[in-house]
């Protein structure tokens, strides 16, 4: 148990801290994100994160053609367990090989309810047209 002095000093220490520009990036979250190909192509898909310019995560995925009017979805609800809030992050689509898009964000959505992803990225194939890609993150 701490003193109501060593809380004290620890409290000033933390806004001696933040006013000298020190920061420390302490509450975490995970991303994932929903790969949707709406088109009756198949593909060879890879999606990339990045944080400070280093590979945190990289995979390749088959995504088969839509069915009908559905598209094919694939989720990856943890592709990153321990995302800082307030870092920024890049995400890229690669299809066939080809860099397709790339959107940069910040992680600003952590704790949210277990059902959800807590920072999503929307990437859709197709949507609106074969030829159109579109990546977004999520909107907290």
């Amino acid at each position: 148990m701490y003193s109501r002095r060593r809380v004290l000093q620890l409290g000033s220490a933390s806004v001696l801290a933040g006013l000298a520009g020190w920061t420390v990036l302490t509450v975490t979250g995970g991303i994932g994100f929903r790969l949707r190909n709406y088109t009756s192509e198949s593909y060879e898909a890879r999606v990339t994160i990045e944080f400070y310019g280093r590979t945190a995560f990289e995979r390749t995925y088959r995504l088969p053609a839509a069915s009908g009017a559905d598209p094919f979805v694939r989720t990856e609800k943890n592709a990153i367990s321990n995302a800082p809030n307030g870092a920024t992050y890049t995400a890229t689509l690669f299809l066939d090989g080809k860099a397709e898009q790339t959107i940069s964000a910040t992680v600003d959505c952590t704790d949210r309810d277990e059902q959800e992803i807590d920072e999503e990225i929307d990437i859709d194939v197709g949507f609106g047209g074969d030829d159109s890609i579109l990546m977004a993150d999520s909107n907290c």
